[in-house]
């Protein structure tokens, strides 16, 4: 029998721990096999990565499964109980005398523009040989082209997951609104529609904007989704990064995906066996022979003669602040004070732990310190906002100071990642006009600037790009509203994540230390916060740059993630099988379904020779090579001469984002109908308008205004020290002063 070589001991003993999840013995072991041989490259990987997940202590369920009970969730809508403030104030004479003039003007308007928006799609339209051309065109051209490739997908691809003529959630009919829903949101999403009660509702089903195609044993592996993340999604030796966004925008996409979509999860009793070949490096390194992914939990609601592939929303659909407040009113309940309207926070600013050493806040499943500091920050934000109310309005009590405060913060954060994310991603000058088109409505970007602009016009102008969506009628398109299947596949965006953490200190910026991003996670969230001062973490995040989103860029420590149950999961290939399990199309059927055109071969969407041929291996040669090829990988794929202008992303999930960036204030009846004064206070209308990202995080970290932030006019651009910015990293920027191009003339590229 062969002697084991020095440390070889050690090193099994270490695995056999790792594989428990006895993380914290795992890497005492393999720090013991490295110091026997400190040149084993294969060990010193193996202790970084059980030093993290012991740090992160990945061995706890955070939160538990998802349990969806079919009787409750069938039950009859109900809410929290929740201040009843009777009928609103009567309107004054002169504003019903003024109104009548004021509808007519609008309308007048809206007709014109609704005409000239069908007018330009049908007799120009938008599609080139392959790619769409709206951003090649004059910026008010392409802002029309926008709206009606817009119209198109409202009128072609909202698709209810319930059978023609049931209510959301199977409600009886006729419900009457409990008192206070006419107010104020509740805590599960409830009665924003009065006649739909459970529409948008956390326990509903995810819709869709494209026809299910129904998976089967055979799809879910062909081929296969660990040797496409291998060969595909696998991070070359050096990130490659998007040099006009800073980390914060990797952490905010996730902080808004978590206030709108999650399917659960399930202990991996019932799971999806994916094989592993005979030299991949999990099999090698782990001594594992295949990945088990549980499978999304299923839909106890569902009924003879549903549409197929039907799976419920862990929260509530809406753009609430749901992560923050949580999606039931027992949790909003353990979040609040019970005093002045505010949320609970420790003495030093910080959220409080729960049990396991984890943030106590409305989500924390994949929790990492990037959600820790956002959700933080707008806690914060809540309770200066009641603060401000109190101050106002000293006889409202904690039940009313927090409701209105809520809304003020939810319509705060949506406004942030409408007029502010969006664009900073995708820095595109026609785009960051119809962004903000979408919230103030073009006239009121033409007559006032910067501060001045207030979203609530005089005059109501219902045509979405002149009157902008927030503050106008409710439109449903005869669709009752939820965040899409579709939708949560083109926000699989992990690319954008680092692999390590650089912290940074002092007004310079100067780097400290570099932490594993697996350390950040779960309980090594709040060890991080405790011993880094916040200010210092925010200016990390604010000059770490985050990975572009393209292929051979997905984060190292995801394909090697330790969950609960599960000590190596390679997330790359989860992302791959999430989409053939829940029936979303393909690249190229997703495409013909969202009204564009299918690609013919794989160097259509690149001309890169490398990617062609592993595209070519694993999927196959020719149109039946290319029908395989997945939605998210074709995305990914796409190169930037075939992207839009400035896009940190490609146009085929950009479909998916003109639908549902205006969608998802359209529907909601808390934007539209009831965002007014009446509702949100002269107050909050005032706070909503006047604030940003910036202001929140200089409000509660003052000493950021010594940082690169002061220099900046986003906060997801890189937080540059020179006033001096290049326009290659802040090219929002020249949108707005000397460098700002000719707005009448369009982008002439390929």
């Amino acid at each position: 029998m062969k002697k084991p070589g020095p440390g070889e001991e050690h090193a099994r003993l270490g695995l056999e721990h790792f594989r428990r999840e006895e993380y914290d013995f795992a890497a005492l072991c393999f720090e013991s096999a490295l110091k026997a041989c400190p040149d084993r490259e294969d060990w010193g990987q193996l202790h970084a990565l059980a030093a993290a997940n012991a740090v992160a202590e990945a061995h706890l369920k955070v939160p538990g499964p998802a349990r969806f009970d079919a009787e409750r969730l069938l039950a009859p809508a109900a809410a929290e109980a929740l201040p009843d403030l009777g009928p609103p104030p009567r309107v004054s004479l002169l504003a019903r005398l003024r109104r009548p003039l004021q509808n007519l003007f609008g309308a007048l308007v809206t007709a014109v523009f609704d005409g000239l928006t069908v007018l330009l799609g049908k007799t120009v339209g938008y599609r080139g040989a392959l790619w769409t051309s709206w951003y090649r065109r004059p910026l008010p051209l392409g802002i029309l082209t926008l709206a009606y490739m817009r119209e198109r997908l409202n009128k072609h691809n909202l698709r209810s997951a319930y059978p023609n003529g049931a209510l959301v959630g199977f409600q009886p009919p006729d419900q009457m609104p409990p008192p206070g829903v006419e107010r104020f949101r509740t805590a599960d999403g409830s009665w924003n529609n009065l006649s739909d009660p459970k529409e948008g509702a956390a326990g509903t089903r995810f819709p869709r904007n494209a026809r299910v195609r129904p998976p089967s044993a055979g799809d879910l592996l062909d081929p296969s989704p660990r040797e496409i993340s291998r060969r595909l999604l696998t991070r070359r030796d050096e990130n490659c990064t998007v040099p006009f966004l800073n980390l914060l925008a990797a952490s905010w996409i996730q902080f808004q995906n978590h206030d709108w979509i999650s399917h659960g999860e399930r202990t991996g009793e019932d799971a999806i066996e994916i094989p592993l070949a005979d030299d991949d490096p999990i099999r090698l390194k782990f001594g594992q022979n295949s990945l088990y992914v549980p499978r999304t939990p299923p839909d106890p609601t569902r009924r003879d003669g549903d549409p197929p592939a039907t799976h419920l929303n862990e929260v509530t659909h809406w753009w609430d602040g749901s992560q923050i407040y949580g999606s039931d009113a027992d949790t909003q309940r353990r979040l609040r004070t019970g005093n002045g309207g505010r949320l609970r926070l420790d003495e030093d600013g910080r959220l409080p732990l729960d049990d396991n050493g984890i943030e106590l806040t409305g989500f924390v499943r994949n929790w990492w310190v990037g959600l820790s500091l956002l959700h933080t920050l707008f806690v914060q934000e809540h309770n200066a906002i009641c603060e401000h109310l109190a101050s106002r309005y000293p006889e409202w009590n904690d039940d009313r100071l927090f409701q209105v405060a809520r809304l003020i913060n939810a319509a705060l954060m949506a406004k942030i990642h409408t007029i502010e994310w969006t664009p900073a991603i995708l820095p595109n000058r026609g785009l960051d006009a119809a962004l903000n088109a979408n919230w103030y409505g073009l006239f009121t970007n033409l007559l006032r600037r910067g501060k001045n602009r207030r979203t609530v016009a005089e005059i109501k102008v219902k045509n979405a790009e002149m009157g902008g969506v927030v503050g106008n009628p409710r439109r449903n398109y005869g669709a009752p509203f939820g965040l899409t299947e579709e939708f949560v596949e083109v926000y699989r965006l992990h690319s954008l994540l680092p692999e390590h953490l650089v912290l940074r200190s002092g007004a310079g910026g100067e780097d400290t230390e570099r932490v594993h991003l697996a350390a950040t996670r779960m309980a090594g969230s709040a060890k991080l916060t405790e011993r880094i001062p916040m200010p210092d973490l925010w200016l990390s995040f604010g000059v770490q740059q985050p990975g572009q989103l393209v292929l051979n860029n997905y984060p190292r420590f995801l394909q090697e993630l330790a969950v609960p149950g599960v000590p190596v999961l390679d997330l790359g290939a989860v992302d791959i099988l999430r989409a053939r399990e829940r029936g979303v199309p393909r690249y190229n059927e997703f495409r013909e379904e969202l009204g564009l055109k299918p690609i013919v071969s794989f160097d259509d969407p690149t001309d890169d020779k490398d990617a062609i041929a592993a595209l070519t291996d694993l999927y196959g040669e020719g149109p039946a090579g290319v029908s395989k090829l997945d939605l998210m990988i074709g995305t990914l794929a796409e190169a930037e001469d075939r992207r839009p202008t400035g896009f940190g992303f490609g146009e085929t999930m950009f479909q998916i984002f003109i639908l549902n960036a205006t969608r998802r204030l359209q529907s909601d009846r808390f934007f539209t109908d009831d965002y007014n004064e009446h509702t949100y206070t002269p107050e909050g209308l005032d706070w909503i308008d006047q604030n940003d990202l910036k202001s929140v995080l200089l409000r509660h970290h003052p000493a950021l205004a010594e940082t690169g932030l002061a220099n900046i006019k986003n906060a997801f651009e890189p937080w540059d020290p020179d006033d001096r910015l290049d326009p290659r990293r802040h090219p929002l920027r020249a949108h707005d002063q000397e460098l700002k191009p000719d707005p009448w003339r369009g982008d002439r590229r390929r």
